[in-house]
């Protein structure tokens, strides 16, 4: 009868592990599970983040497609520009030549640019003051 009690006291030990290994089973199924709905809520941030970073990339390349066509507007003003100050040199020469002050083009051209240059230097020279807002 000893071996039978020894042998039903192993059965009943070995139910107790196998029903605390089951409830432990149990436990490691429920944090898996908020695992898993962490994760899901997580990816929802995630997604909802990507989407944001698109449409900043989108804004990002309109920016960029407007700073080139900018830039296209500059050069052209730039050339603009420099065949007004070419027109004027020829007109202020033709007049200096019709006062009666014989001026060559080349040094009616430089005077035009002895004014640029102290101009230029004359705005250097002051403290350029930060815009207020950007």
């Amino acid at each position: 009868m000893k071996n039978f009690e020894e042998l039903v006291e192993r059965l009943i030990d070995e139910q107790t592990f196998l029903k605390d290994m089951q409830k432990q089973i149990v436990e490691n199924y429920d944090i898996m599970l908020g695992n898993q709905q962490h994760n899901a809520n997580n990816q929802e941030a995630v997604i909802n983040n990507q989407l944001i970073i698109i449409k900043n990339q989108e804004i990002i390349v309109n920016n960029q497609i407007n700073i080139v066509r900018n830039q296209k507007k500059i050069v052209q003003n730039q050339i603009q520009l420099d065949v007004i100050l070419q027109t004027q040199a020829h007109i202020l020469n033709l007049v200096t030549n019709l006062s009666g002050n014989k001026m060559s083009l080349e040094e009616t051209t430089g005077f035009i640019d002895g004014l640029i240059s102290s101009k230029q230097k004359e705005v250097l020279d002051k403290k350029l003051e930060e815009p207020s807002r950007l």
